[in-house]
């Protein structure tokens, strides 16, 4: 069956935003006492989870709330709102005008928080190539349930195996999957997760043609 829709991650597949992210949450976490090692960033990449947070936050000098973290972070500002070198993976762009102009749909599925990746997309001037948008807090459950995907294919009209999800972490892709949609795991991220479990394996949306599902995609 064609794919009729293609489904984006947001952190690492349309925008690196993962190590920058990390960088500010670190910086939060300093002004306890905290410091954020690599294991740390390791376990905390493609994973929206409070109970991360709150061991964290066990380190702290002195007893720490998550309101009190979560203040002194929007003290902080974030990558999405405040990053001044925000930019759209290669190729990306060039890859989303040739799928709209085949008529294939497109839409954003994140566990990020809808006020920062709606204000990332209008950043980078992406809001009118997406038909849907689910983020973390349109849902229950988030990745790696499959609820949010499940969502986006509802609220186009389409059935999950009409879609195509584009994942750079284990959780996405095992939400993807277990949604019954085709999964592609993107691997061009400065931070390189395994995708092992996706159905295909893409490093660069230059080179979109390389999957079988888009060979006779035209460039637009």
């Amino acid at each position: 069956m064609p794919i009729r829709c293609v489904l984006f991650d947001f952190d690492g597949v349309i925008a690196d935003t993962e190590e920058r992210n990390a960088d500010y949450l670190a910086s939060a976490l300093a002004h306890f006492g905290v410091r954020l090692t690599e294991e740390d960033r390791s376990a905390l990449v493609g994973i929206n989870d409070s109970s991360l947070l709150e061991a964290l936050l066990k380190r702290a000098e002195t007893p720490v709330t998550l309101e009190q973290l979560q203040a002194e972070r929007t003290r902080r500002g974030n990558y999405y709102e405040n990053g001044a070198d925000l930019h759209t993976q290669p190729g990306l762009r060039e890859f989303l005008s040739a799928l709209r102009a085949q008529g294939i749909l497109t839409g954003v599925v994140s566990s990020t928080r809808s006020q920062l990746i709606l204000t990332a997309l209008d950043r980078l001037h992406l809001v009118s190539q997406f038909d849907v948008v689910v983020c973390g807090d349109m849902v229950t459950r988030r990745k790696p349930d499959p609820e949010p995907y499940l969502r986006a294919a509802q609220l186009l009209g389409l059935a999950p195996g009409d879609c195509l999800v584009i994942e750079d972490s284990p959780t996405g892709i095992r939400a993807g999957k277990a949604a019954g949609c085709t999964v592609l795991g993107y691997t061009g991220s400065s931070i390189r997760q395994d995708v092992s479990a996706a159905d295909f394996a893409l490093s660069d949306f230059h080179l979109y043609r390389q999957i079988p599902l888009f060979q006779n995609l035209s460039p637009f």
